[in-house]
């Protein structure tokens, strides 16, 4: 079970860590928003943790203890919601809407951050059936930019170029053409998913626009109920109306008579006392200071999970133009690939490695690499990828080698880094050519 091996990697998520193999808008949800809620929770709990959560008006006989008593057993037992300002037959009506929730806020706000960590949890564990460590991949390409001995950055490059390209130019990963795209596309990534070998060519793009689903889904579902809490309609008047209270600081203000939040409540108790059966039934008006900070947290968190949602849309929707259409992925690639000759004389081969040995997860990786790194580290790689697909001959001799390799020890080569690093190793001894990336210094 993958999603239950996921949280063995739960440490290997570091929070204030660097990772790369995702863009601005995965960090957005899992790392800035998540931090967000769990710094509201740390300061909603250290609140009511202290003595002034709540605060019950109680009748003047009562001594201190019993006032003590008094907010602690309204705060237990839950206080329900009355709007003073209207008529006692209304507020009678009114008497059952019961405030249950508010002991809860901070495991409300954990729940939320879970929530924005499920699909962060999903990439790690599903994208390694793709059997191509990302990470390891995009770290290497962030060590190539900052390397400066030359034996070194011609080392990291050629680690880089052979492991795409035994990934991208696995043969298997060929469309079929006897099956429509739509079929292949459902068999890959069902294959991929419950099998244990990737064959499918889009896998990793199209488990990646996934997850970006799953954070727009999460952020979308979370808004609906913070904009209920906060009584607001979810229109672009609503939304322009809270943006501007950021500047003018009417974000501040509370509202006192708010259903959701409100800040004055009642609370019935009863009180048993000798020589009397049923006791007195006492009714007392409390102030829930605490929901002064809830209102003002679910406040701030609504208009910033509106901005997380824009720029995640706005993200996704970027990504899945490339996947539509080739010819964005055709000229991205042109663009980046320095060569003698002029595209036009090159038009049949360059197609060919955009469409039928890149295809979309090859884009897929240069692009992510080209988020993180930047563009002249993605131009180095493609311009390598370009060359080494343009000498047939050795891309033969690798290929027979690797078959080789693979029938000596019974076994599918392994696509991930340390797959890749044994095969190199073992190939070492006997092709100088080939390389052994444990001996460099660049901490992969």
């Amino acid at each position: 079970m993958d999603i239950l091996n996921a949280f063995h990697r739960l440490p290997q998520i570091s929070y204030f860590g660097v990772r790369r193999d995702d863009d601005f808008a995965d960090r957005l949800n899992y790392k800035y928003t998540v931090g967000l809620l769990i710094f509201f929770s740390i300061i909603i709990a250290s609140k009511q943790f202290s003595n002034d959560h709540i605060q019950c008006w109680v009748p003047a006989i009562f001594t201190r203890n019993y006032e003590i008593y008094v907010s602690n057993y309204c705060w237990i037992h839950n206080t329900y919601h009355v709007n003073i300002s209207e008529a006692s037959v209304q507020r009678s009506n009114e008497k059952h809407y019961v405030l249950r929730y508010y002991q809860f806020v901070p495991f409300i706000l954990l729940i939320q951050a879970l929530l924005y960590l499920l699909p962060r949890l999903c990439w790690r564990s599903f994208s390694r059936h793709s059997g191509l460590d990302v990470r390891n991949l995009m770290d290497a390409a962030h060590n190539l930019k900052t390397v400066k001995r030359f034996h070194k950055h011609k080392t990291i490059m050629t680690y880089l170029v052979s492991l795409i390209h035994q990934y991208v130019g696995d043969p298997r990963k060929k469309i079929k053409q006897e099956n429509s795209r739509i079929n292949a596309y459902i068999q890959g990534i069902l294959h991929c998913i419950i099998g244990t070998t990737n064959t499918f060519n889009s896998y990793l793009f199209l488990l990646y626009l996934f997850i970006k689903i799953l954070f727009i889904i999460s952020t979308f579902v979370q808004l609906y109920a913070i904009r209920l809490l906060l009584e607001q309609k979810w229109t672009v008047n609503e939304t322009m109306k809270s943006f501007r209270q950021i500047f003018s600081g009417g974000i501040l203000k509370t509202n006192p008579l708010s259903k959701y939040f409100p800040k004055i409540s009642m609370c019935d108790f009863r009180i048993i006392e000798p020589n009397s059966d049923d006791g007195h039934k006492y009714t007392v008006q409390c102030v829930l200071t605490i929901n002064v900070y809830n209102e003002q947290i679910f406040t701030v968190l609504y208009i910033w999970m509106n901005i997380v949602l824009v720029i995640t849309v706005y993200d996704f929707l970027s990504w899945c133009i490339f996947l539509l259409f080739p010819r964005l992925r055709y000229s991205f690639f042109t663009q980046r690939i320095h060569t003698q000759q002029s595209i036009a004389t090159i038009r049949t081969s360059m197609r060919a490695f955009v469409y039928d040995y890149l295809q979309q997860d090859g884009f897929f990786i240069l692009r992510l690499i080209h988020s993180n790194v930047g563009d002249d580290v993605t131009s180095t790689i493609l311009t390598n990828l370009w060359k080494n697909f343009q000498r047939p001959e050795k891309n033969t001799t690798t290929s027979t080698t690797i078959t080789t390799t693979e029938s000596s020890i019974g076994a599918t080569v392994s696509l991930t880094a340390t797959g890749n690093r044994g095969l190199y190793s073992r190939n070492e001894e006997q092709n100088s050519s080939l390389f052994d990336y444990n001996k460099t210094s660049t901490n992969l």
